[in-house]
Formats: structure tokens, sequence, C-alpha cells
């Protein structure tokens, strides 16, 4: 993944509904640093566990190039963004300590 903006390696493995992998859009991301996946995408809809797929972080940024503006978070920052529905413009809730 050439000019990554992300610290992680590529082939690091991510946490994707499968709702959003189906065409429902990208509301909420979470990057979790306490979690076995970094980085949790989903839709805007309730969760289950059985809702969630792993993915690499390659094709999470090649099926969502939005989600490349988030790139900058520091690996040990616990944050969630959620994307507005008309601006399409991210806002982080900081959960960390």
């Amino acid at each position: 993944m050439k000019n990554s903006p992300f610290q992680e390696n590529p082939e690091s493995l991510v946490s994707v509904c499968n709702h959003v992998l189906n065409g429902c859009s990208l509301h909420w991301v979470h990057h979790l640093p306490e979690e076995k996946y970094l980085w949790h995408l989903m839709c805007i809809g309730e969760h289950k566990t059985s809702d969630m797929v792993q993915i690499t972080l390659e094709e999470a940024c090649r099926l969502f190039p939005e989600f490349q503006e988030l790139g900058d978070v520091p690996p040990t920052m616990d944050v969630s963004f959620k994307r507005g529905k008309n601006s399409g413009k991210w806002y982080d809730f900081h959960r960390g300590k």
C-alpha cells in the first residue's frame, strides 16, 4: 500500500461489519488499542459478533477510501469516529485516559 497514512502493517487485520461490505454506508470507525483488531469499521445499525468479519488494512483502505482520512491516529489512542450523514466529515469521540 503506497503512501499509506497508517502506521500499522497493511496486512494487519481490521474488523468490518458485513453490512458495510454489502453496501451500507460506513458510519462508525473505532480505534481500540486494547482489542485484538485495532480498527473496527461499522454501519449505523446494531451489531453482533457474528456481523463482523476481518479483512486486511490494505483492503479496508481500498474498499473505503474515506477511512484513510483517519490514518494519523496515534497507535495508543482510544477513539471513535462518527461520519456525518450530510457533511461526510468525521467527528471524533475520545474515550482514552
